[in-house]
């Protein structure tokens, strides 16, 4: 595509010409002969100042915010948001690609994974051609690809749509992160359904406080049209305000009974969840093997977005049924160890309260509950003293570990941690693999092990480098080794 046909719908200031573009990139690493280079600011690094990089290494244009440095050997364009324009021509190079498909958007502060996880599975066993894609990854025809991002900047956005269209899907259950919503990456990206699963403190070390991040969510159902439909969880605080100021056709789910799904009989059990949901006049059963009400709370919301798309209740019910475990959300590991083994992706106050909560009321009183968790660094440093307080209020014992410090020491990050405890109903041990394996050795046939934190992610972020780690294979190896 020739630069001026590109840029022509953005405010810039410069003089592009009619070369040709054939790629588009925010990292001066990738970039290659014929490369448009954006220069935007990150978290860690400007990007202005890889400019001189981006043109050596092959870019024949630049779009920045003015801060780059003067040369004629490119076009220079200047923009007011570098990452505004960066979504605005990406859908434009990628052939808006979003208007060409049923894109179902979730947002809120848990629940995002497993609610893309229950309407995937609906929407695969419906027929219906279907990718995901969050924090498990991009989930093509293909197969499974790593993105890194709960939702990926624009670029790398508008080209994943791009590759689903042109593998004839054209249904996208996707996760959408107030990151995502805050730094402009949905902002060309034709949302049909949006979902609001919960708000919780979380990312406040970006948002800097709950109203700051709970408009960040509002966004998204800000730019609904009245052709589009909004799925609300009425039995969170701030849904009374979303659906005040969305244009969108509602539904709502809750387990309070003025939602428009929810339920009349409920049976929690450690196996999993019977339920009756009411739908106007209509019953939808539910027999998964899913567990606690967060997860009714879950299978409510993908009902409720797969009603809103016509799909059948049989075929609902036929899929929640045989829909299989949610990688890493309390995933029951099979261990020759006593006892039974969770691992789980909790990683915010309000996820252990709902975790631990829900399966202290599922289990018989002389069960003990043991954790092993840890936090990330470099991220909000109030919840990990609040963490501390609830796994002591529910576990017998807790051992505290390395969860992602990132470049953040550990023993700051565990500091922060065990100001939370009011017992030595704990210990630390900096090592995961062996908290544990520590923790694995302990149990009895009474207990519960709640491995928290990092669900199914296969690496730890320590330093500035991805170290190779897995809890679920850490428990599998241990039984294998038994």
């Amino acid at each position: 595509m020739q630069l001026q046909e590109l840029v022509k719908n953005i405010q810039f200031k410069g003089t592009p010409d009619n070369r040709e573009i054939s790629f588009i990139t925010y990292d001066s690493r990738k970039v290659k002969p014929g490369t448009l280079f954006v220069a935007i600011s990150g978290m860690q690094t400007d990007g202005h100042e890889f400019i001189p990089q981006a043109i050596e290494n092959g870019a024949v244009a630049i779009l920045s915010n003015g801060r780059s440095p003067k040369t004629k050997a490119v076009p220079i364009l200047q923009v007011k948001d570098p990452r505004l324009a960066m979504s605005q021509i990406s859908a434009q190079f990628y052939g808006n690609p979003s208007e060409k498909m049923n894109i179902v958007g979730i947002t809120g502060t848990n629940g995002k994974t497993s609610i893309t996880h229950i309407l995937h599975h609906i929407l695969q066993t419906s027929g219906a051609a279907c990718g995901t894609l969050g924090t498990l990854g991009f989930q093509t025809p293909s197969g499974m690809v790593s993105t890194g991002f709960t939702t990926p900047e624009s670029v790398e956005l508008q080209q994943m749509l791009q590759t689903l269209i042109l593998a004839g899907v054209d249904n996208l259950v996707m996760e959408i992160s107030s990151h995502a919503l805050d730094l402009h990456r949905v902002d060309d990206v034709e949302v049909d359904i949006a979902v609001f699963s919960n708000l919780s403190p979380e990312h406040l070390d970006f948002h800097g406080d709950m109203e700051k991040y709970f408009k960040s969510k509002l966004q998204l159902f800000q730019s609904l049209s009245n052709t589009n439909t909004a799925v609300i969880n009425l039995d969170d605080p701030y849904a009374q305000r979303i659906c005040s100021a969305t244009s969108a056709k509602i539904i709502t789910f809750g387990m309070n009974k003025k939602a428009d799904l929810h339920p009349v009989h409920t049976e929690f059990t450690l196996h999993g969840i019977n339920a009756k949901l009411q739908f106007g006049q209509k019953t939808i059963s539910i027999d998964s093997s899913l567990i606690g009400e967060y997860n009714l709370s879950n299978i409510m919301a993908g009902a409720a977005a797969a009603l809103s798309m016509g799909i059948s209740i049989s075929k609902i019910e036929s899929a929640i049924k045989s829909m299989p475990p949610i990688p890493g959300r309390m995933e029951h590991i099979p261990c020759n160890c006593l006892g039974k083994v969770f691992v789980d992706y909790a990683h915010s106050p309000d996820a252990y309260e709902k975790l631990f909560s829900n399966l202290v009321n599922l289990m018989d009183n002389q069960v003990n509950i043991f954790t092993v968790f840890g936090c990330g660094g470099n991220r909000d440093t109030g919840k990990r003293a609040e963490m501390a307080k609830i796994s002591e209020k529910y576990a017998s014992f807790s051992f505290v570990t390395t969860d992602n410090p990132r470049t953040e020491s550990l023993e700051r990050i565990n500091a922060d941690i065990i100001q939370g405890f009011s017992s030595d109903s704990y210990t630390v041990i900096l090592d995961r693999k062996e908290a544990i394996t520590t923790a694995l050795k302990q149990m009895n046939e009474n207990s519960i092990l709640l491995v928290l934190g990092k669900g199914p992610e296969n690496y730890q972020e320590i330093g500035t480098e991805k170290i190779p780690h897995s809890d679920i294979e850490i428990i599998k190896d241990y039984t294998n080794a038994g």
